[in-house]
Protein backbone atom coordinates (compact mmCIF):
# COMPACT_ATOMS: atom_id res chain seq x y z
CA UNK A 1 0.00 0.00 0.00
CA UNK A 2 1.44 3.98 -1.15
CA UNK A 3 1.00 5.79 1.88
CA UNK A 4 1.38 9.66 0.09
CA UNK A 5 1.51 12.69 2.44
CA UNK A 6 3.40 14.82 0.27
CA UNK A 7 0.75 17.19 -2.09
CA UNK A 8 -1.75 16.68 0.45
CA UNK A 9 -2.46 20.34 2.38
CA UNK A 10 -4.95 20.15 4.47
CA UNK A 11 -5.71 24.24 4.45
CA UNK A 12 -6.43 23.60 1.14
CA UNK A 13 -8.36 20.42 1.29
CA UNK A 14 -10.67 22.43 3.51
CA UNK A 15 -10.75 25.37 1.52
CA UNK A 16 -12.32 23.05 -1.52
CA UNK A 17 -14.31 21.24 0.89
CA UNK A 18 -15.97 24.30 1.87
CA UNK A 19 -16.50 25.96 -1.96
CA UNK A 20 -17.74 23.10 -3.35
CA UNK A 21 -20.56 22.15 0.00
CA UNK A 22 -21.43 26.39 0.28
CA UNK A 23 -21.88 26.06 -4.02
CA UNK A 24 -24.19 23.14 -3.33
CA UNK A 25 -26.12 24.57 -0.06
CA UNK A 26 -25.75 28.83 -0.86
CA UNK A 27 -28.33 29.51 1.82
CA UNK A 28 -26.09 28.12 4.26
CA UNK A 29 -24.07 30.15 6.80
CA UNK A 30 -20.74 30.47 5.20
CA UNK A 31 -19.50 30.13 9.20
CA UNK A 32 -21.03 26.83 9.78
CA UNK A 33 -19.57 25.29 6.00
CA UNK A 34 -16.33 26.16 7.22
CA UNK A 35 -16.90 24.46 10.79
CA UNK A 36 -18.08 21.27 8.72
CA UNK A 37 -15.24 21.17 6.62
CA UNK A 38 -12.53 21.41 9.20
CA UNK A 39 -14.31 18.91 10.82
CA UNK A 40 -14.41 16.54 8.33
CA UNK A 41 -11.21 17.32 7.14
CA UNK A 42 -9.77 17.25 10.53
CA UNK A 43 -10.88 13.57 10.62
CA UNK A 44 -9.28 12.12 8.19
CA UNK A 45 -6.01 14.27 8.45
CA UNK A 46 -3.77 11.53 9.44
CA UNK A 47 -5.35 8.73 7.52
CA UNK A 48 -1.98 6.91 6.13
CA UNK A 49 -3.16 7.38 2.97
CA UNK A 50 -4.84 10.70 1.83
CA UNK A 51 -5.58 9.85 -1.64
CA UNK A 52 -9.58 10.33 -1.23
CA UNK A 53 -9.68 12.79 2.12
CA UNK A 54 -11.02 15.44 -0.51
CA UNK A 55 -14.06 13.27 -1.54
CA UNK A 56 -14.92 11.59 2.08
CA UNK A 57 -14.65 14.98 3.71
CA UNK A 58 -17.57 16.80 1.55
CA UNK A 59 -19.35 14.38 1.89
CA UNK A 60 -19.39 13.87 5.78
CA UNK A 61 -19.48 18.05 5.92
CA UNK A 62 -22.49 18.20 2.90
CA UNK A 63 -24.32 15.40 4.86
CA UNK A 64 -23.59 17.79 8.25
CA UNK A 65 -24.91 21.06 6.17
CA UNK A 66 -27.85 19.47 4.79
CA UNK A 67 -29.00 18.01 8.40
CA UNK A 68 -28.04 21.54 10.11
CA UNK A 69 -30.40 22.92 7.63
CA UNK A 70 -33.50 20.65 7.47
CA UNK A 71 -33.18 20.88 11.45
CA UNK A 72 -33.69 24.62 10.91
CA UNK A 73 -36.26 24.49 8.57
Amino acid sequence: MTKRSEGFDKDETVAGVEERVQARFPDAEPEMVHEEAVVAVDKYAEAPVKDFVDIIAEREARAAVEESLAADS
